[in-house]
């Protein structure tokens, strides 16, 4: 009896996709949501946007995307980030659409987060994982 492989074959192996991005690699065709909310804290650019702590279970990985917002670095300050405990935390949109950020191994504690205003204050997250 074969093992038929899956349709999608990831380029990285779990533990050396960090700072990859889950859509060149292919870690996002097996993706799900660990968890997921809406903004509703003091951006006004931010308002509604949805963050969502996505999860690759080939590649054992975990990144933030986010659906909507309005940002723009420098006159509207704020951007999503999947912090990593003991690690780096990696930014990624949101300015319209759908944005997403690099993805980092399970294996560490993670969770996703907004930071916004001219401080760069964090302005809502999930829970760790």
């Amino acid at each position: 009896m074969t093992v038929q492989e899956p349709a999608y074959a990831a380029t990285c192996r779990p533990g050396q996709c960090n700072d990859q991005d889950p859509m060149v690699t292919k870690c996002a065709d097996d993706a799900r949501n660990l968890e997921s909310f809406r903004y509703q804290g003091s951006s006004p650019w931010l308002q509604n946007t949805l963050l969502e702590l996505r999860y690759s279970p080939t590649c054992d990985t975990a990144w933030v995307r986010t659906t909507g917002g309005d940002c723009f670095d420098v006159w509207r300050p704020c951007v999503a980030v999947l912090q990593v405990s003991g690690g780096p935390e990696l930014q990624g949109g949101p300015t319209g659409g759908q944005k997403w950020t690099n993805m980092w191994s399970f294996r560490y504690t993670l969770r996703g987060c907004f930071r916004s205003g001219n401080d760069s204050h964090l302005d809502g997250c999930t829970r760790w994982r």
